[in-house]
């Protein structure tokens, strides 16, 4: 599902991550781990498509990343808190991105299902801007969730979630058995859920 080869990134002179090879099948989970610094969320959004690689390549589902093809097969969510539309209620903000890549007839019971799954429900109307940082990673990752990608980019996805919104994630993810997951988390919970590893080294 994901190709990486002899990636790098770099900004100016500093290298990020050099080298990088990786192959993640359908339905893998593979923990990204490494110090603050190393490049785990600069890894996450080049493959997200909204950074590019300074080298390298990398495939989603057999198409460059950052590609239209890609971008419709990634489910994305970088900063938890964050990029969230604040006046919308948090079903509205879901329902935003279902709109985009669903049809028309799927937005309503997708954007249910993900409530229901992430216990948004009660909070459906309620502005963003007026939740909490927990409830902000709900909504983030439901947006993420909504239109079933067949892979999901997570980055410090339990940083701002208590430890039931945590298991709400994980029973959300088991749901989903053919959803390949790239985690890049600093909780041995996050660890020990997924089938393998990779730690990047902080490059001087």
């Amino acid at each position: 599902m994901l190709t990486v080869r002899r990636a790098q990134r770099r900004f100016g002179r500093r290298v990020i991550f050099t080298d990088l090879d990786l192959d993640v099948p359908v339905g893998a989970r593979v923990f990204l781990g490494g110090s603050n610094g190393s490049g785990k969320t600069t890894l996450l959004r080049c493959l997200s498509g909204t950074l590019t690689l300074s080298a390298g390549q990398a495939t989603v589902g057999g198409h460059p990343v950052g590609s239209l093809p890609a971008r419709r097969l990634t489910g994305v969510c970088l900063a938890p808190e964050q990029g969230l539309y604040e006046k919308l209620s948090a079903r509205e903000n879901v329902a935003l991105v279902a709109r985009l890549r669903l049809p028309r007839q799927a937005v309503r019971p997708a954007v249910a299902r993900v409530e229901a799954e992430l216990d948004l429900t009660g909070y459906a109307t309620v502005p963003v801007e007026r939740c909490s940082a927990g409830m902000r990673a709900r909504v983030s990752i439901a947006r993420a969730l909504v239109a079933e990608p067949a892979l999901l980019l997570l980055d410090e996805p339990g940083r701002s979630l208590d430890e039931k919104s945590r298991l709400l994630l994980w029973q959300a993810l088991d749901r989903r058995p053919d959803l390949t997951c790239l985690i890049a988390s600093h909780l041995a919970d996050d660890r020990s859920r997924c089938q393998s590893a990779l730690t990047l080294p902080t490059v001087r």
